[in-house]
C-alpha cells in the first residue's frame, strides 16, 4: 500500500507553487516552438532562400552566412543565416 503525505501550505505559497510552474512550463513551450532544424547543405541552403545552389555555395564560400562543417555535412543555423543575410543586405544598401 502506498503511504500519503499530506503537507500544509499558506495560500501564498501555493500561489507562488502555481506562478513558478507556469512560467517553467510557458518557458519550455516558447523554447520549443522557436528552435527549428539546421539547414542542411547548400542545397538546402538555396531552397530556404529561393536562390540557385550555386549563389548558395557563393554565400557560403564567401564567409557571408555562418556554419558549421562536420566532415562532410555542412550544417547552416536558419536564426543567424537570416540575420547574417540582414546584416549583408544592410550593408549593400537593399532593403
Amino acid at each position: 500500500m502506498e503511504q500519503i503525505t499530506i503537507l500544509l501550505v499558506s495560500t501564498e505559497e501555493l500561489d507562488n507553487i502555481i506562478q513558478n510552474a507556469v512560467k517553467v512550463a510557458l518557458s519550455n513551450q516558447v523554447k520549443s516552438s522557436h528552435s527549428q532544424p539546421h539547414i542542411k547543405g547548400t542545397h538546402q541552403l538555396a531552397k530556404f532562400f529561393g536562390i540557385s545552389v550555386l549563389k548558395a555555395q557563393k554565400l557560403k564560400n564567401e564567409g557571408i552566412v555562418p556554419f558549421f562543417q562536420n566532415e562532410r555535412l555542412v550544417l547552416f543555423d536558419p536564426d543567424k543565416v537570416r540575420e547574417a543575410m540582414s546584416n549583408y543586405n544592410k550593408s549593400k544598401g537593399k532593403k
